[in-house]
């Protein structure tokens, strides 16, 4: 069964009349990122690497309804177009109009290997595909025609490692793994009228997220009130400030009422992750499960407290910041708290 898999797939997605790849005839690239928010801070650096080296490229970006608003006012992004995973139907429409903009490069950042993500990727029609090396079937992306270049996607390595390896062939030079956010300095003034008055009543503020991008990755509530109460009475001269995911208040107001600390607080509603993003480029710390917020602090180059659970997501989207502690957990679910080595990591930090 692998073998006939095997040779449809090289029937499928192969493909004929390769040109050389030629930067200098290199007009329009898209970047298929539509994913998660935390996906999306990460590539950033992608952009601004990119536009720097060639200014007269057309920059475009596939994000979903969920992360566009990361790059809604990148300037270097000519246009963000949305792909939400729908119907049959609606896909088709998205790829078909995709294809009608004849990319002369398309780079996947997905490590997907499937018959239906192929059969869409060589439906984009793209002069140039650029990916990851996938194996299955007894076959891998890199033997797919389909393919201009791929790389191995090294897992021991921070992830930009492999996305800028996978653009080697634009000869890019010394390029700066900062994450950048845009827009955030033309938000209503809510969320910074909200710090300025904590600042007025505390040497600093330390954020807190217990929320994960996935349920394993979530903090118990009974947890973080057990390392809100510590850090509180620890640090009294600092706020700890309890965010929260739109929707999930009722939650972050029972961990802040069981905490019983007076410089433990509730954050401001934010409705947006760059209100969000407001709140905590005046924070001083963050802690965090493996998410969205760590890349928003390091954005900000925020010192982070990590909490991941067991698997290369540590090595491969640790907090790209100049200060960080990662608490591992032993399985792949984050579990009991081991408060201990959490308070010794933020002590750590706070020192730095």
């Amino acid at each position: 069964m692998s073998f006939l898999k095997k040779h449809l797939l090289h029937l499928l997605f192969d493909k004929s009349g390769k040109v050389p790849f030629d930067p200098s005839k290199i007009k329009k690239m898209l970047i298929l990122r539509n994913d998660r928010i935390g996906d999306m801070i990460v590539s950033t650096p992608l952009l601004r690497e990119l536009k720097a080296a060639y200014p007269a490229l057309q920059i475009d970006v596939a994000a979903s309804s969920v992360n566009e608003a990361v790059i809604r006012a990148c300037p270097h992004v000519s246009n963000i177009l949305i792909w939400d995973w729908g119907s049959g139907l609606d896909t088709l429409k998205i790829v078909l109009g995709i294809r009608r903009q004849r990319y002369d490069v398309i780079f996947s950042t997905t490590n997907a290997f499937s018959i239906p993500w192929l059969t869409r990727l060589k439906l984009l029609g793209a002069k140039h595909l650029i990916g990851f090396n996938i194996n299955k079937y007894g076959t891998g992306t890199q033997q797919l025609g389909m393919y201009d270049y791929t790389v191995d996607c090294n897992r021991d390595r921070h992830i930009l490692e492999s996305y800028f390896s996978a653009l080697k062939n634009f000869d890019l030079k010394e390029v700066n793994p900062r994450y950048e956010l845009f827009g955030v300095e033309q938000l209503p003034a809510g969320p910074r009228d909200f710090i300025a008055e904590l600042k007025r009543r505390h040497k600093g503020i330390v954020c807190f997220n217990y929320q994960g991008s996935m349920a394993n990755r979530t903090i118990a509530s009974e947890d973080a009130v057990a390392l809100c109460r510590a850090l509180a009475d620890k640090y009294r001269d600092h706020a700890l400030l309890v965010i929260h995911p739109p929707g999930d208040r009722a939650r972050a107001e029972g961990i802040v009422a069981a905490v019983q600390r007076d410089n433990v607080q509730l954050s401001f509603a934010t409705s947006s992750i760059l209100e969000l993003a407001a709140l905590i480029e005046q924070c001083e710390l963050v802690i965090s499960p493996d998410t969205a917020v760590i890349h928003l602090a390091s954005a900000y180059n925020k010192k982070v407290l990590g909490f991941y659970i067991n698997t290369d997501n540590h090595r491969w989207f640790y907090p790209m910041c100049d200060h960080f502690r990662i608490v591992l957990s032993q399985t792949e679910h984050i579990g009991a708290i081991d408060q201990q080595a959490s308070l010794h990591a933020f002590d750590e930090l706070m020192a730095c």
